[in-house]
């Protein structure tokens, strides 16, 4: 407990959670914010204002870590101000740690892992009864039931529907922290979806760890559940992230093919361009093998847009292997790439693996790599200036008339109307949020595009 020396609580229950990692912790974070308004907590945007302090950690990498338990220690500066706080732990670097945690964190009350979401309120309720030092593990692991999620308004929205991986990557903490891969049934998400889309929300980002294995272990696929939501009436379009290599199949990309409202996007991580790294990874596969599946996606998608994760500097990895990287990323010409310096993680078996390359070979090596796709993005993206794509719009300026929304291959856009704007006369022709406008591409930025939307090619669809 924060502030245990002085304990003052504040009038009423109110909580505040900070997080870390993948879009998987933001949405965890989500359904724990709904646990607590449920039972009666109120949501702030201070930690010194809240009765319950969460932090939601990702450990996926060292400086995860480090960052989660520095922003820890910055949270535990709100005891200066005499009040009774709680502080829970939750996420990756709980799963992994379990009771070291409190070691390390003295002040900690509760530590609990990713599977305790469910269980989050009685294991509180522990807390706040006068228990100390409560781990998440004093609980059975709570079933893959998704709590009621406390979603920031919009129309875009996180649905998870597998979580757990099994492939045993040998780099990889997620089976440890994450555990086997579960999947929820069809019938359960579609309910979640349609009740989605009653409350405005109109993209659904499908969330796994390893995305493409959900409905294997039960019998179905991903594939039929995308057939399933193209259902649900007034849903706009479906995303998903992250899948594996070895999860691959023609059905899942003739579905995407076929369900209209599924986005031409495929985030693929390679990892790296060497068969060697690859077998040293235990990513079970080789560059030929994923070279088919990038083939057998742009064949039958044509225009799809293709992302990937990279990693750099892991064990063993010569100059040699790097530039089979390099060469795989001119090869299969991504359309965006996440890339990292190989962090080694506890318990995982490349952590007892000799051969790092030193640290000033890895950074070069990074450098070079995100400057080389950054070239081939740029390039990429440029060939769009000109065309005319549809954008969900997910935020309108009445004064500017400018729009903002996100392109099919997910790149952020922001237009401008094609025509003079005087917003109080002609505000109705402004695109609603959760409409469908048309953009002219004009030019490229960073992170996307900037256009004009078209005004006779703007179709509502309502909220």
């Amino acid at each position: 407990m924060i502030g245990k020396d002085n304990p003052t609580p504040k009038e009423g229950k109110t909580f505040f959670i900070r997080t870390f990692g993948c879009q998987m912790n933001v949405h965890d974070s989500e359904r724990m914010s709904g646990l607590m308004a449920e039972a009666g907590y109120t949501p702030v945007s201070e930690a010194s204002d809240a009765s319950v302090i969460l932090v939601n950690t990702c450990t996926v990498r060292d400086k995860a870590d480090q960052k989660a338990l520095s922003d820890i220690g910055r949270l535990r500066s709100v005891a200066e101000d005499g009040h009774s706080r709680h502080l829970v732990i939750t996420g990756c670097m709980a799963e992994r740690e379990g009771k070291e945690l409190f070691r390390m964190v003295p002040d900690a009350d509760l530590v609990m892992g990713p599977s305790q979401i469910r269980n989050l309120i009685p294991l509180l309720e522990k807390v706040e009864q006068g228990s100390h030092k409560v781990m998440g593990r004093d609980l059975p692991p709570a079933p893959l039931i998704t709590p009621p999620a406390a979603r920031p308004p919009g129309i875009m929205a996180y649905v998870t529907i597998q979580e757990g991986c099994d492939k045993s990557c040998a780099y990889c903490v997620v089976p440890a922290t994450r555990g086997p891969e579960i999947s929820r049934t069809i019938s359960d998400i579609k309910k979640e979806v349609e009740q989605l889309v009653r409350e405005g929300y109109r993209e659904i980002t499908l969330l796994g760890q390893n995305v493409n294995a959900f409905g294997i272990k039960e019998g179905t696929s991903l594939a039929n559940l995308m057939r399933a939501l193209d259902e649900v009436e007034g849903l706009s379009r479906i995303r998903f992230t992250t899948s594996h290599p070895r999860d691959m199949s023609i059905d899942l990309i003739r579905a995407m093919k076929d369900v209209k409202k599924v986005m031409p996007h495929f985030h693929l991580p390679m990892q790296s361009g060497s068969d060697a790294v690859l077998a040293r990874m235990n990513r079970g596969y080789t560059r030929k093998e994923f070279a088919r599946w990038i083939e057998h996606l742009r064949d039958e998608i044509p225009g799809i847009a293709i992302t990937t994760d990279l990693i750099v500097g892991y064990v063993g990895e010569t100059q040699e292997e790097f530039e089979e990287t390099l060469s795989a990323v001119e090869e299969f010409s991504f359309d965006g790439a996440f890339s990292f310096i190989y962090s080694p993680r506890p318990s995982t078996p490349a952590e007892k693996l000799e051969g790092m390359p030193a640290r000033d070979v890895s950074v070069a090596r990074l450098n070079l790599l995100q400057k080389r796709i950054e070239e081939l993005v740029h390039k990429k993206n440029s060939g769009h200036i000109g065309e005319i794509i549809d954008i969900l719009v997910d935020r309108a300026d009445p004064e500017t008339g400018a729009v903002f929304g996100r392109a099919p291959w997910f790149q952020n856009v922001r237009a401008q109307p094609s025509f003079p704007w005087d917003g109080p006369s002609i505000r109705e022709l402004l695109p609603s949020q959760g409409s469908i406008a048309r953009v002219r591409i004009t030019e490229t930025t960073r992170s996307g595009f900037k256009g004009e939307w078209v005004t006779e090619l703007a179709v509502g669809i309502g909220l």
